[in-house]
């Protein structure tokens, strides 16, 4: 008898220890993939409701889509939005697939500072904005969605896109809020703003009757966050 476990190994045969499985099984394998950097905008303007891809987040699509050109992919769902739909059709070209839209993919409706004007805020250190940011939640925020109504959209989409891909990898190219706010509903966590989501990382999680987390913000297409040099 063992102290530690109070058990006995009658046979003495060896047991190893567990290791991650990444196989899919029964479960879902999905890929949370943010969209690539969105074109700078002028607070207010036409272009500031749905900003296309930069020149860069253009370039960040492509390696994207090469990376995952060999993995399998049975379907690839975006949001509406066109930063997301670019990216999407990027990795969905070396599958033979069209993305499936969703609009309750699309990033945290930001109320009064919708249009630019949260990142204005975030720009310029607005007081007001710092003030925010220390909840760690997108509540507060005048006229937004708020916090638990976000996680709730964005949690019951994936779960239903999980249950009809039962054995199955899928690719959800959606918004680094998003992202944060899914990993913070299965986590358990009341962050929902505790990471930041790199332009194109994938994130992935296994989700059958329960999840595991396999990795987070995998940018290695774009850089080897390891060796890079901070600046």
């Amino acid at each position: 008898m063992t102290a530690a476990s109070g058990t006995q190994n009658p046979d003495s045969t060896s047991v190893p220890q567990p290791t991650l499985d990444p196989s899919v099984g029964d479960a879902c394998r999905v890929l949370l993939i943010r969209h690539g950097r969105s074109a700078d905008i002028v607070p207010g303007s036409t272009d500031s409701a749905d900003p296309p891809l930069h020149d860069e987040g253009n370039r960040q699509a492509l390696l994207l889509g090469e990376r995952l050109s060999r993995t399998r992919l049975d379907a690839v769902y975006s949001s509406h939005l066109k930063r997301a739909v670019d990216t999407a059709q990027a990795v969905s070209t070396h599958h033979n697939l069209s993305p499936v839209i969703y609009e309750d993919l699309e990033e945290v409706r930001l109320g009064d500072w919708s249009h630019g004007e949260f990142r204005r805020r975030a720009a310029t250190s607005d007081p007001e904005f710092l003030e925010w940011r220390l909840r760690g939640t997108w509540d507060g925020i005048p006229n937004g969605e708020g916090d638990e109504a976000f996680r709730v959209r964005v949690s019951q989409r994936i779960h239903d896109l999980a249950r009809n891909h039962r054995g199955q990898s899928i690719a959800v190219v959606c918004h680094g809020g998003v992202i944060n706010a899914f990993l913070a509903h299965i986590l358990g966590t009341e962050r929902s703003l505790w990471m930041m989501v790199e332009n194109t990382s994938i994130t992935t999680v296994n989700i059958s009757d329960t999840f595991n987390v396999i990795g987070v913000n995998d940018c290695s297409h774009l850089y080897d966050i390891i060796h890079t040099v901070p600046r």
